[in-house]
């Protein structure tokens, strides 16, 4: 089992600072991966999420140049809202220069104003979406003159160089949890990543990706809100009606709990401790000592 941290590079005390701090001790405490997630512009009525972000690839371009060996993520990307060839650009420069350590989570979006305010139709996304993930698996594996032709993105006799570290670029996940999302995961994806599912349906989710991808490896995979060392809030509402859930407990609690993601077939949990859109705090105090609690309580019991 790996685990991950969700980066503190959104909300009020967002700052450079805090990023590197809480990056570089993520991997002194042996996390096997850091993580931001995506949101390029916010409308006024969704600031519940917390509406200031530093911007995904930026701050992990940053982080890589702190850091020496943990995975950097995306939790999900809104592809819909990225030019697939300058994506495609950003991202093996990235991977390059930190020596394969990029995971490219990647969505269709949920904030309707979001992408529509950089121009793609809002019922386009996933069709856009799926388009994308075939331009950035043809750019970072194709050598010499590449072209595409495509509904959203056409080129032709067009160089791409340097590719990523990694042979064909790195991991491909998706994420979200209806049937498109769970179709495009088994026949486009290297993983699926969904937000604060229940160890049932993440094991009912991967039945339904083994289906349809006739037993194709993909990493199972988790995004969710964590609150360690008490018992709070053990789910909560989505902005679209949606029911998420929380890891949250004692130590002893949270051990259990994900064992039982572990037997559902999770293969790496990314948490956001104290997640802004639950609990709002002020300072980042919480957060980094629930990171250092679950380190040396917590993930032990999943290291051989």
């Amino acid at each position: 089992m790996k685990f991950g941290i969700c980066l503190p590079h959104r909300w009020k005390y967002a700052s450079a600072r805090l990023i590197a701090d809480v990056a570089q001790e993520a991997e002194s405490l042996r996390f096997d991966s850091v993580w931001v997630t995506d949101h390029v512009i916010v409308p006024v009525h969704h600031v519940e999420r917390g509406h200031i972000f530093y911007e995904a690839l930026t701050t992990l371009a940053f982080v890589s140049s702190i850091t020496r060996a943990v995975a950097m993520g995306t939790t999900v990307l809104a592809m819909p809202t990225r030019n697939p060839i300058v994506l495609a650009r950003e991202v093996a420069t990235l991977d390059a220069l930190s020596g394969g350590r990029v995971i490219l989570g990647v969505g269709t979006g949920w904030i309707r104003e979001e992408v529509e305010a950089v121009g793609v139709a809002w019922a386009e996304r996933g069709r856009f979406l799926d388009e994308g993930i075939r331009v950035l698996r043809l750019l970072w594996s194709e050598e010499g003159p590449i072209s595409f032709s495509g509904r959203y993105t056409n080129f032709r006799e067009m160089l791409f160089e340097p590719k990523p570290a990694r042979r064909g670029g790195p991991p491909i996940w998706v994420g979200g949890m209806t049937h498109p999302s769970l179709r495009r995961v088994a026949r486009m994806a290297d993983g699926w990543l969904p937000w604060a599912v229940s160890k049932e349906e993440l094991g009912e989710g991967a039945e339904r990706i083994r289906a349809i991808s006739g037993g194709r490896k993909i990493t199972l995979a988790c995004f969710s809100p964590a609150d360690i060392g008490t018992k709070s809030i053990e789910a909560y509402v989505g902005a679209l009606g949606e029911r998420h859930h929380v890891i949250t407990g004692s130590p002893d609690q949270v051990v259990g709990t994900i064992e039982g993601f572990r037997k559902s077939g999770l293969e790496h949990l990314a948490l956001s401790f104290r997640d802004v859109r639950l609990f709002k705090d002020e300072n980042p105090d919480l957060l980094l000592q629930q990171m250092r609690l679950f380190a040396r309580e917590i993930m032990p019991a999943f290291r051989a």
